[in-house]
């Protein structure tokens, strides 16, 4: 665990170049040679593959700033043969090599923070085990989303199945195990007990140790309250152009989110990484932040007024202006109808698999409407 300590510096150090916001332009490896020596040179590269990405480049750069033997990009256009000797079917792609395993296709969120804990977690062991009281106070914070088991020492099965769950998810997730009972007892933890600890939201989950329940219990612990945006599941929508911004709407609606966690789904969009999103909200491309709700059973949109601040009240009073039938969906132009039904909304919590917003096929990880 002591590396795992040693690696911190290197996370917080490219955090900052984040918060610097530091964009040169790429600096791709020119030919296939230079590629296989900065591969074989080191134990985890993440390599970009990018003709060109506006919303990817700033964010891949904020994070390469430090680490440019870890972090390197190649252009398949000029440099196509290169590319089609790793089959690289799709732009942007992201793709992990550690020595002496098979490169993967990384599929997080493309922002300079995922990237970054990704190359760090894709350093450690599937989990960490034993840590002390230190090293659990940085293991926690060091991730967005950490899972820590509080075991005792004698239950090898329980270890074992945890492992076993870990090793599906420890791309997306750090996992960790703590078998010291002085430790336990400090931070309040049963034994045994599993925590999710989330620091994009700074919530944290505890569950009595089920291995039959434990897959199921961790993805959906791991579910924020208020998400980003990928292609899965939408509710409520607040868009915000910059990380900074976007990390300042689930500080503001986290409570928010939380309280109305049961019955809707909120996500936070980057509108680059999504451009025709807005205009089929009906929201105004360069009015920021902005919102706006989609009924999935009826497919109707609610754009948040751009006039309002964008805040837990107004949003909580806005959300029962629609749930009460006193504002009118959106429509396209052009588009009339009668809205004979409108009348108070029907919440549902009800599970669905699968679900059409504008412009996507999405899944719905939990909610069915407003």
């Amino acid at each position: 665990m002591r590396q795992f300590i040693r690696q911190l510096p290197f996370c917080l150090s490219l955090l900052g170049f984040l918060l610097l916001g530091i964009v040169a332009g790429w600096e791709h490896v020119k030919d296939a040679q230079t590629l296989e020596d900065t591969i074989a040179g080191n134990d985890v590269v993440l390599v970009a593959y990018e003709p060109k990405s506006t919303s990817l480049e700033p964010e891949w750069l904020s994070a390469s700033a430090e680490q440019k033997k870890q972090l390197v990009s190649i252009d398949c256009v000029s440099a196509k043969a290169v590319c089609d000797t790793y089959e690289i079917a799709y732009f942007p792609s992201i793709v992990l090599f550690k020595s002496g395993k098979p490169a993967t296709q990384y599929r997080g969120a493309r922002t300079a923070r995922a990237i970054i804990q990704f190359l760090a977690r894709s350093k450690l062991p599937t989990v960490s085990e034993a840590l002390g009281a230190e090293e659990l106070s940085a293991f926690k914070d060091a991730d967005d989303i950490a899972f820590v088991a509080f075991l005792d020492p004698e239950h090898v099965s329980s270890a074992k199945t945890f492992s076993e769950v870990a090793s599906r998810y420890r791309d997306e997730f750090s996992f960790g195990t703590v078998v010291d009972s002085s430790v336990a007892e400090a931070q309040n933890i049963k034994v045994p007990s599993v925590v999710c600890y989330r620091s994009v939201d700074g919530d944290t989950v505890v569950s009595h140790f089920e291995p039959d329940k434990l897959d199921a219990w961790i993805k959906d612990s791991s579910r924020p309250v208020l998400g980003d945006l990928t292609r899965g599941w939408p509710m409520v929508y607040l868009f915000a152009p910059t990380e900074s911004a976007r990390q300042d709407l689930r500080k503001s609606l986290y409570k928010f989110a939380k309280d109305y966690y049961d019955s809707l789904t909120s996500v936070v969009v980057d509108p680059l990484e999504f451009p025709e999103l807005m205009g089929q909200l009906g929201l105004d491309a360069n009015s920021f932040p902005a919102g706006a709700v989609h009924q999935l059973s009826k497919d109707r949109i609610y754009p948040f007024p751009k006039d309002k601040a964008l805040n837990a009240n107004s949003v909580q009073q806005w959300g029962l202006d629609v749930y009460q039938g006193r504002i009118k969906p959106w429509t396209l132009p052009g588009v009339t109808t009668t809205y004979e039904d409108l009348g108070p909304i029907k919440v549902a919590t009800r599970r669905i698999s699968m679900r059409t917003y504008p412009g996507m096929k999405i899944k719905v990880a939990g909610h069915d409407e407003l």
